[in-house]
């Protein structure tokens, strides 16, 4: 079995990380304002470089300090090396390392399709190597197309396709928009 392989799957065998997991974002007790934006960090490789250059604390994963980051997101280097989706990246981080947008005070998931699209590419590669898709990215979580969500790459819509901000939001569906 390949080394890096193991790691990912050592990482899939580990208990959720602390915190507030992917959909508690609706809670009043916690506040996503700007000062919850960090810069990526060179040492997380798997989101460093990546279309935007700050990240939100807590994460889509509950990790809420970026040791709990770097410790997990490292796992998955293999996944996106194996070449099993074009998106592998952009899906995993944007739960990973989600992107920071002054005017939303919330974080922006992936849509549905984005994670469809992935776990119908990956999850037979993971598959040969003994793991099921986590239970912690089971698509139906996350919201529909038309909300505001992180697209797959090749989304394609009716109509004209929708403004992009960096990063690949679609920057249609916020009220306001940007310029």
């Amino acid at each position: 079995m390949n080394a890096g392989m193991c790691v990912l799957l050592a990482a899939l065998s580990l208990p959720p990380a602390k915190g507030l997991g992917i959909y508690s974002y609706s809670h009043a007790e916690y506040s996503y304002k700007r000062s919850n934006c960090k810069l990526i960090p060179s040492a997380l490789a798997l989101c460093h470089g990546i279309e935007y250059p700050e990240m939100r604390l807590p994460n889509l994963l509950g990790h809420e300090t970026m040791e709990e980051v770097l410790q997990q997101a490292g796992s998955w280097i293999p996944l996106v090396q194996k070449q099993c989706h074009p998106d592998t990246k952009k899906f995993l981080c944007s739960l990973f390392a989600p992107v920071c947008i002054d005017e939303l005070d919330e974080p922006i998931q992936p849509c549905r399709s984005l994670c469809e699209q992935v776990r119908e590419s990956c999850s037979p590669v993971m598959s040969a190597f003994g793991f099921p898709w986590p239970d912690m990215l089971q698509c139906e979580h996350f919201p529909q197309d038309n909300d505001l969500c992180i697209p797959p790459a090749d989304s394609n819509q009716h109509g004209p396709p929708p403004r992009e901000a960096q990063g690949g939001i679609r920057c249609d569906l916020i009220s306001g928009g940007f310029a």
